[in-house]
């Protein structure tokens, strides 16, 4: 029989329990002023530790300032009869372990990837570590939009918190960088450090190291070298060793950084447009070639010369701008950025410029950067961002 719970919180009302895990579980749940379905986490400290509960509070408070799309949205948070709770958006698209053990295509992890790196450098660039990023903290939207949850152990930097020093080292050991093992200081090398562990088991299905308890795993990612890739995927090694490098000096330095090479990967990955086609040759080369005549090769070896000028002068333009264009985008792709254009609209209207930025730059350097809503509104939001994008793009 499931255990009832009966936790009266100030304009909510709790549904059914939908997961739980340690001392959190997380319930259906509807906020009424203003009336939507949200997500409602209840967090019980063992003992009621007030210590705790004032610390969740303090890092509840800054991750609800957050404003990315790739960042879960809080709505409320606050400590109810020795319990924390917090209020926030529903996901409906399941989490990454889920899509793991599903099989995630190359193009969706490279997507993922940069979807969470984005979301770190918000999070980074405003002072707060994650502290515990694996594929059950990312979770999907309908849309197959990644989005970053849980920073119930985050910790500002530079600042000292009881609640992430309970029981020495907080957070999942499979995702914990060396200095983490080590009981070291971190900082934001060790959220990607983490991130490159979960690129590991979306590219190979398993753990970069496993165990048979807590020791044995963090031995290995201390001491032992970083696996190999296999062959169909030696294209990776190199980006894999730099993340998951033992000394953070190795590392990317910053979620910035690596969004610059992930997006370098993404080019490649992404789909093009179909250019096998055949198309039946002129009418005049058709007679000339009935004739026999030498005129077809001068002519072919022309076409040739030219085409292969054209292509060095347009790989040479192409490592200087987006290389992003509506007419080479697929259906998918076409109904993707139609999303994101309209979400971006509701975050311009409802004045959360921080987010409405983000999706406004996310559609015209991933999607078509010649989209003239992005364009019009990034132009009041941000124009230098938008000058920059326009001479990438032309």
């Amino acid at each position: 029989m499931e255990e009832s719970f009966d936790l009266k919180i100030p304009n909510f009302n709790l549904g059914k329990e939908i997961g739980r895990g340690g001392m959190a579980r997380v319930f259906l749940g509807e906020q009424l002023e203003p009336k939507r379905k949200v997500a409602i986490k209840i967090v019980t400290p063992q003992g009621n530790d007030p210590k705790i509960l004032e610390d969740l509070q303090k890092e509840g408070d800054t991750v609800a300032q957050f404003s990315h799309p790739n960042i879960v949205t809080v709505f409320s948070c606050g400590v109810i009869e020795k319990n924390y709770y917090l209020a926030m958006e529903i996901l409906n698209g399941g989490d990454l372990k889920n899509k793991i053990d599903s099989g995630v295509t190359e193009l969706e992890a490279f997507n993922i990837m940069l979807d969470m790196a984005k979301a770190l450098e918000h999070a980074h660039k405003r002072g707060t570590l994650h502290r515990d990023i694996k594929p059950e903290n990312i979770l999907f939207h309908e849309d197959g939009q990644a989005v970053l949850v849980d920073f119930g152990i985050a910790k500002a930097q530079n600042t000292v918190s009881e609640f992430t020093r309970v029981g020495a080292v907080v957070g999942t050991p499979h995702y914990m960088s060396p200095e983490r093992a080590l009981g070291k200081d971190i900082d934001e090398r060790s959220d990607l450090y983490a991130l490159g562990v979960v690129l590991y088991e979306m590219l190979m299905g398993k753990k970069v190291f496993d165990g048979g308890d807590t020791f044995a795993i963090s031995y290995a990612h201390v001491h032992e070298p970083i696996p190999d890739l296999p062959e169909e995927k030696k294209k990776y090694q190199a980006l894999l060793n730099k993340l998951l490098a033992k000394n953070p000096d190795d590392r990317f330095q910053t979620s910035t950084q690596l969004i610059a090479q992930l997006k370098k990967y993404l080019r490649r990955l992404k789909p093009v447009t179909d250019t096998t086609h055949s198309f039946a040759p002129l009418p005049e080369l058709a007679a000339l070639k009935k004739k026999s005549s030498p005129l077809p090769f001068i002519i072919t070896g022309v076409v040739v010369v030219v085409a292969v000028l054209l292509g060095v002068w347009f790989m040479n333009q192409q490592a200087n701008q987006i290389d992003v264009n509506l007419a080479d985008l697929t259906p998918a792709q076409k109904i993707e950025m139609t999303n994101k254009l309209a979400a971006a609209n509701s975050f311009f209207n409802m004045e959360n410029f921080d987010a409405a930025e983000q999706h406004y730059m996310d559609i015209l350097t991933n999607y078509d950067c010649q989209e003239a809503d992005a364009r019009s509104r990034l132009k009041i939001i941000n124009p230098e961002k938008l000058n920059q994008i326009i001479a990438a793009c032309e």
